[in-house]
């Protein structure tokens, strides 16, 4: 069969494909000009990718088989999106960014690389040539170049969101995950026909079963792993604003890196058979793959913890100036001091006090982040500045003075101007460490009834 004859047979195909045209159509349209008409328009193209793969998969599998593979990869789905949220939620980033970033890997990504990977087994095939070949000729390459196109669509038209390597991990890392999504579905559907075809439909589950454990959990960060290399690439490139030549080496060379180990990962699989050594690609990723996905978690978490320290650093202009006290700034520099500075708000103003010190922190980061950015040569938005230094003025009136044993005190930039107990304000020195409220000492009990009190 041609492959005239295989569209011919399948007229929904090239209707889904002008489907996604439209709908890229409608998005660049609305690009500059309308934002319903932009998420319209990328809606439409995400619904041409999901008519692709649905078609694909339930006309090479059927309904029911197409029904248990979804279900299938939805299992381990929340605890992987979950990851990258988790990630970059102390960062203010527009959930149509990160949505996107997710629909473009599981719709977009998804469709193109299973029509191109497709067509490469199909030449394969028609070359006397193995067709598995095309895991480790064309998977690894049109895979790791499409599901980055959608992080980079974000770097090159709103790159006011992606301003460092965490943002890069996080957009790069939902895109991944939501190519797994998809691509779950397919390989969970196979394994469903294949159960049932060989024995019954409780053979099939069970083969669904065994694919969601080694799959879906043990391997469930393979496609996140290999784009997180492109994403450093792409974070590196964001922090070098107007050098063009560096930034295309940096994502262009970080891109081929996460494609050797793409081909690395599928190829282990095939050697190990061509070679009868099933337990190769076992061997592989204890030796090699596993730490490496270790690295990058501890990578991951190290960037998360420099967000935090970036904030200290960009802030510390604003003590001078009197804009924001140093047990405040102090507050800021760890996740785990952010931590503490929502409990004691929480203690001392209630919940109202807790989403208070939240809002603080965020507007902080926002603040911070202009900062970063003016620091690196890229503009900057006045207007954000602004909003944040007052979201953090209106958050800081929620709390403060609730404490009972803080007295009343300004800071001038300079000392610290404290009321005492007989109404007076005296200026005080700063100590050489920022005094943080926290960890607070509990309250002490009232002296019991029967107490003496003295003379």
């Amino acid at each position: 069969m041609t492959f005239v004859d295989y569209l011919t047979d399948n007229p929904a195909l090239p209707i889904a494909v002008l489907i996604a045209l439209v709908g890229a159509t409608l998005a660049a349209i609305g690009l500059r000009r309308n934002r319903a008409l932009l998420v319209t328009g990328t809606c439409v193209l995400f619904g041409g990718g999901a008519t692709v793969l649905g078609w694909a998969i339930v006309d090479g599998a059927g309904a029911r088989a197409a029904a248990v593979g979804l279900v299938a990869a939805l299992l381990p789905a929340p605890i992987l999106v979950g990851t990258f949220l988790w990630l970059g939620r102390y960062r203010r980033r527009p959930w149509l960014v990160l949505a996107f970033c997710f629909g473009w890997g599981a719709c977009v990504s998804t469709a193109i690389s299973l029509g191109v990977n497709t067509g490469a087994a199909y030449l394969l095939f028609r070359n006397d040539m193995d067709q598995n070949l095309a895991a480790v000729v064309s998977a690894p390459v049109i895979e790791e170049i499409t599901k980055l196109l959608g992080p980079l669509l974000v770097f090159w038209l709103a790159r006011r969101h992606l301003t460092g390597t965490l943002d890069a991990l996080v957009y790069c890392g939902l895109s991944g995950a939501g190519f797994a999504l998809s691509e779950n579905v397919l390989y969970a559907s196979g394994a469903y026909v294949s159960g049932a075809e060989a024995l019954d439909a409780a053979a099939g589950i069970a083969q669904v079963t065994l694919l969601v454990i080694v799959r879906g959990l043990a391997t469930m960060f393979a496609h996140p792993l290999m784009i997180g290399l492109s994403a450093i690439g792409l974070g590196k490139a964001a922090r070098k604003p107007g050098r063009k030549g560096l930034q295309t080496v940096w994502i262009i060379g970080m891109l081929l890196c996460g494609m050797a180990l793409h081909a690395l990962w599928n190829g282990s699989s095939l050697l190990g058979v061509e070679w009868e050594m099933p337990a190769l690609w076992f061997a592989l990723y204890p030796a090699f793959l596993a730490p490496l996905f270790f690295t990058m978690v501890g990578a991951a978490l190290w960037l998360r913890s420099a967000d935090a320290r970036r904030t200290q650093t960009a802030l510390a202009p604003l003590v001078s100036a009197a804009q924001i006290s140093p047990p405040e700034l102090a507050s800021l520099a760890t996740f785990a001091r952010r931590s503490a500075a929502r409990a004691w708000a929480r203690k001392f103003a209630g919940p109202h006090g807790e989403a208070a010190m939240k809002d603080f922190q965020r507007a902080a980061s926002d603040v911070a982040e202009q900062y970063d950015l003016a620091s690196i040569g890229r503009p900057w938005d006045e207007r954000a500045f602004a909003e944040g230094m007052h979201r953090m003025a209106a958050a800081r009136a929620v709390y403060t003075g609730r404490d009972p044993r803080t007295p009343p005190a300004l800071w001038d930039g300079r000392r610290y101007h404290v009321t005492f107990p007989d109404g007076v304000s005296r200026p005080i020195e700063p100590p050489a460490q920022p005094v943080m409220p926290l960890p607070l000492a509990p309250v002490p009990p009232p002296p019991p009834a029967y107490a003496v009190p003295y003379a």
